[in-house]
Order: structure tokens, then sequence, then C-alpha cells
């Protein structure tokens, strides 16, 4: 392969092409990403060629992603690693720099004096734990370096964006390929498989449901086309109950003594099936599958795993652009604490008020970890009926209790060889923190109503942002438990004790925002930045996005309207009397509002002494289900315990 050597004395790097680029690559995915990166980064430092490359293991060799020399796109390009530069900056785990003669130090490549290089700049790129090596970022030039220094801080900021979009590309690549199992599960299985959403709609269905109903025009139609008159009245109301918001018996169901289906052809026909739900994006669907009840029983559970687990890599891509932001003191003890117990299998338990990415953390701890294969499987404690949380925990044998239709495993057995993320673990009543002690020490449980003992590998994360030793102390949290899970604990820090960090995550909102929404990125301002370090952000870095969405929105995607999203005090409480000073013409802000709610929840539950379900319970107090309570609550940081009057 022949290059144009240019004799020519490497420029300085332009700092002004940075944020150029940075811009360039943001609405930039995948390969036209790289494409992007490596023309963005050869026009930055000058250089005669640059490219970036994704490691081989099965070859141990090195392929070319993009490659530009002189000028001119190289296509088809890979080489092995022994012997050459790369090879060294893969080793060497950090960048390499070689100002001059790099043919000299490198003798055995001969592709650098074909292309006539002289010095050069590599790293490495790996994965999030820093163990699998995914691929290479790399320059030359045809002239000696004048300041390999400056050079070498340009080429960092680079390989940190290249490093980051490899990683999600990575996922993205993985969840393809699920994507790709999930369909050959559904398409080739024998029994026949229709996906609903919640308004009984067809969205989907497989070759089995073609060839059992005679039409391939089914999506987009009501199921009651492939049901009788009666088949359509005995399927209705299962659905209604399983897709309906709130609480439910369970998330499988099987439909009992069968149900009576309908061909294209007007042909009525006996069919034995099951429902069960899911989730995407926060809708609900089900999934009707029908025939013989054995094979049905064993693809529901492969559809159902697999499901799960493209829901899982689904949401590592959504979240890898929300990976830990910060350069302040706390922050990097945070990640270097982080790094510490990620390679461990010990329990941690995360701290910190709401909203400060607890959730984040843990993904991070699990990203890190040798687990990271195996799904992280969360449940939020306060979430859950107190009734249904056992169920949830270690499943249930068909029959053990009224709605029990089939056998149902739990998050445990789910997170077997993975992670389970316990949040809000403070609210975890006392009778299930002795079951959840014994999983934890002894690594075995026996599902609810069977006497199967079940044993299970699993990490257990938990989170919380109470003092669980004040909890304890106060017979509200067991001491052994508390210990047993605090076996390394972090603590995350607030964000009004993060000083700069705000302006970094304002700035990454603000981008993320609008690349969701195909707007050009929008840069807080000096005075932005000032206004938003002197709110002392009581919902955290949740609150902080919201308010920078909020901003946007109201600023038409060119600035960020702090007046009206930022609120104007930092009363976590209105005045009782506030509803009756506001003019009745005057319309509330989204803050005042949710203050006015705040208030009344925590009126309600100081009537109610804390009680939530029941009669003379604060959701009935409220016209408002209990489930749909604790959610509200959870959501404006109030807790039912805190809310009891105290004693006279």
């Amino acid at each position: 392969m022949k290059s144009p050597r240019p004799a020519r004395r490497a420029p300085a790097p332009d700092p002004d092409l940075l944020p150029a680029l940075l811009e360039a690559t943001a609405a930039e995915t995948g390969l036209p990403f790289f494409k992007a990166l490596v023309q963005g980064l050869s026009e930055a430092l000058g250089t005669h060629g640059a490219w970036i490359t994704e490691y081989l293991p099965d070859r141990c060799r090195l392929n070319a992603l993009a490659l530009r020399l002189g000028g001119q796109w190289i296509p088809h390009y890979e080489y092995a690693l022994p012997g050459t530069p790369c090879g060294a900056a893969i080793d060497r785990r950090d960048i390499l720099v070689v100002q001059n003669n790099v043919t000299d130090l490198f003798p055995g490549d001969n592709d650098l004096k074909e292309f006539g290089a002289r010095s050069y700049i590599g790293t490495g790129i790996f994965d999030e734990s820093g163990q699998t090596l995914l691929g290479h970022l790399a320059v030359l030039h045809t002239s000696p370096l004048p300041d390999p220094e400056r050079y070498a801080r340009v080429f960092r900021v680079f390989a940190s964006r290249a490093g980051a979009e490899m990683r999600r590309w990575r996922l993205e690549r993985e969840l393809r390929a699920r994507t790709e199992e999930l369909d050959a599960v559904i398409d080739n299985a024998m029994d026949a498989i229709l996906i609903l959403d919640e308004e009984h709609t067809i969205v989907r269905i497989n070759a089995a449901a073609v060839r059992t109903f005679g039409s391939e025009q089914l999506a987009g139609e009501l199921v009651d086309r492939c049901l009788s008159v009666d088949g359509a009245g005995k399927l209705a109301p299962l659905l209604e109950d399983l897709l309906r918001p709130g609480d439910r018996t369970s998330p499988r169901l099987w439909i009992p003594g069968g149900i009576e289906a309908r061909s294209a052809l007007g042909e009525k026909f006996a069919v034995e099936g099951t429902l069960s739900r899911f989730e995407l994006h926060g809708r609900p669907f089900a999934t009707l599958i029908l025939r013989n009840i054995n094979d049905r029983l064993e693809a529901e559970a492969r559809l159902h795993t697999l499901t799960e687990h493209s829901a899982y890599l689904r949401e590592e891509i959504e979240a890898h652009f929300g990976d830990i932001i910060g350069q302040s003191p706390c922050i990097r003890r945070l990640v270097s604490e982080i790094a510490e117990v990620a390679a461990t299998d010990v329990s941690v338990l995360i701290t910190g008020e709401t909203g400060t990415g607890k959730e984040l953390v843990a993904r991070a701890v699990h990203r890190a970890s040798p687990r990271c294969e195996a799904p992280l499987i969360k449940v939020n404690c306060a979430a859950i009926p107190e009734t249904l949380i056992e169920s949830e925990f270690f499943g249930h044998e068909k029959g053990a209790f009224t709605g029990a239709l089939t056998r149902r495993e739990g998050r445990f057995s789910l997170a077997h060889g993975g992670t389970l993320f316990l949040d809000e673990i403070g609210e975890l009543p006392l009778p299930l923190q002795a079951k959840l002690l014994r999983v934890l020490q002894e690594g075995e449980f026996e599902p609810v109503g069977s006497s199967r003992t079940v044993k299970v590998d699993v990490r257990v994360i938990a989170a919380t942002n109470r003092d669980l030793r004040n909890e304890a102390a106060a017979g509200r949290f067991r001491e052994d438990l508390y210990y047993r899970l605090a076996v390394f604990p972090l603590h995350v820090p607030a964000l009004r004790q993060r000083g700069r960090d705000i302006e970094l995550l304002a700035r990454e909102f603000a981008r993320r925002f609008c690349s969701r929404h195909g707007k050009p990125a929008a840069e807080p301002s000096v005075h932005d930045l000032e206004r938003l370090r002197a709110y002392p952000w009581p919902g955290n870095v949740r609150e902080l996005a919201n308010v920078i969405e909020r901003a946007l929105i109201t600023g038409d995607w060119t600035r960020l309207n702090l007046d009206r999203a930022l609120p104007a005090d930092t009363a976590s409480e209105p005045p009782a009397n506030a509803a009756t000073e506001t003019p009745p013409d005057r319309i509330l802000t989204a803050r005042e509002f949710e203050d006015l709610e705040r208030a009344n929840f925590r009126r309600a539950l100081r009537t109610a002494k804390g009680k939530i379900s029941g009669p003379g319970g604060a959701a009935a107090l409220l016209g408002l289900k209990p489930t749909t309570l604790r959610s509200r609550l959870q959501v404006l940081g109030i807790h039912p315990r805190d809310e009891i009057p105290s004693p006279v």
C-alpha cells in the first residue's frame, strides 16, 4: 500500500477544532462516528494519518474501522500486533508517544516504513473493567512532533470519546444478536405466538400463528378477530386483569379450560393457551401462546428470558451515556472505591440522598465485576405491595395462594450468576428481612408454597437514602442484616457537595437532551452556570436533569431559560395557608403545585398516623390506590414513618 509522503513539520494542534469535532460527532454513532472522529483527529493534530481499529481476539489482529492516510480513506486494512507500536501502546495500557524515529524503535513493522512514518501516538481501548481489549486508536506523521505533551493532551480527548463509543457500539451489537436470537425463537416456535398491546391489538405474530389462523394480515387487528364470540368474551377479562396498572396477582396466567379460536376462513377450533405480561419503554404488552400446553410453557419460558435479557442490554445502552460524570474529589474517591470493590463478590450498601445516582453506582459496580456478562436484576422494595414481596423475591408454586395459577421464578432465581440490586432496602418489612438474611448467609431459600430448597449464586447490592444504623437502633431494621449488607459501604455525595461537577453535568444533560430531540447542542452561558451552582439542589442530579430539560424546552432549544425552569426558592413545603393566599386566577408553577401536593400528602399521613392502606389510611383519605400513593411518595421523597406524630 503506497501513501504520499509530504515532507512537512506537523503544525501545532489547533484547540479551536475540539469543540467543533465534539459537536460533529455528537449526532453520529457506530461506523460514521469512527470516520468522523478519525478525520477530525487527523485535522486537529495536522498529522499524515489517523486510524481506529477493533480487536479480533480469535486471530490476535487489529482490523481498521476507519483509516485515513494523506487525505485518503484506506479500506480493508488488517494487521498483527507483535513488533508494532500499536502492540506496545496496548501493552503499556496508556498513551504511547514516539516523537521521532519510530521506524528505528520498531524495525520489524514494514508498514511504518512504507507510510514514511517518523512519529506516532497510540493507545489501546478497553472495556469498563479495563481487562478486555476492544480496539486501538493511533496517529502517525512523516515528520517529528514539535510539542509531544500538547499533542498527547489533544489525543487523550479523542481517545476518551473513541473508547466511550466503542463500548456503546459493542453493547449495541450484543443487543442486536440477542434480538436476532429472540426473533428466531419466536418465528421457529411450534406454538402460535401473538404479541398484544394494552388495547388488545395484535402488534406481532410468528409463522406458527400464520399457519394456525391462515392469515398473514393479523398485525394491527384486534385479537377478537382470531376468536369466536365466546372465546373473545373469555379472553377479554383475563387481558384486562393482566394489563391493568397497579396490583396484579401474577404477570403470567393460564387460560383455564381453553378457548375457542377462529381461522381467517371462519372455521372454529379449540385451543389452550397462556398469557404473560412484559413491559417495554413503560408500556405493557401481553404474549398470547396457543396450542400444546407443554410445548407452549417451554416456549414461553424461553421467550420471557430472552425478552428480559434484551431489555437489560437495552437499558445498558441507554445508561451508557449516563456514566459517572465529575472531577470533584468526592466523586474521584467514589470511582476509586467502585474499582476496589467491583472485582470482589462482597455485598455492597450504597447510601445517599434521593436523586444522587445510587442505581448508576450499582450499575458501575456490576459492569466492572466478573459477573458483568450475567444480568443485573433490579427490585424497588418500596414499590412492591407488602403481600407480594416474598413472591417477588423467591417466586411461588402453582396454587401457593389465591391467583397463583402458574409457577413463577423469583428475582433471586433470575439473578443467579449475576447481581441483584435492592433499591430502597430500608422499606423492606421486618419478616422478610430475616429471610433475606438467610439467603445472604447460606445462598438458599424456599419459594412460596414449596418445601423445595433452591440454591443460588447471587451478589447483592443494596441502596437506601435512610440511616440504617438509626433504623436498627429504633427496631425498624435488623442489625445483623445491616452488617451483612454493609460489608463495603459506598456513599454517593449530594450534588451540592460536588462543586464544579454541576457545570459538567449541566453541559452533558444539555447535549444529551438536544441530541435526543435532533437539535443543535445549546451551551449553558457563564451566568447560567453561576445560577446553577448557587442553587442547593435538594433533588440532586435527578432534579438537575429535569431543570435542564425544562429550561431547554422553554428556551426553544436554543438557550437555557432558567427563569422558568429553576425554582424561585428552596422551601420543601409551603405554609399551611399557602392555598388561601394564592389569588384564584393565578396559575401555579410546576414547583408550587408539587409543593402543595407534598404538603397535602404529609397532612394525610399525619392524620392516618403513617398508615397508607386499609380503612382510615392515607390512600383512602386522598381517594388514591395504595400503590399509586406509594409511587408518588417515593417521587416526592416522603417517608411515611417520618410523618407519624410524636407522642405527647
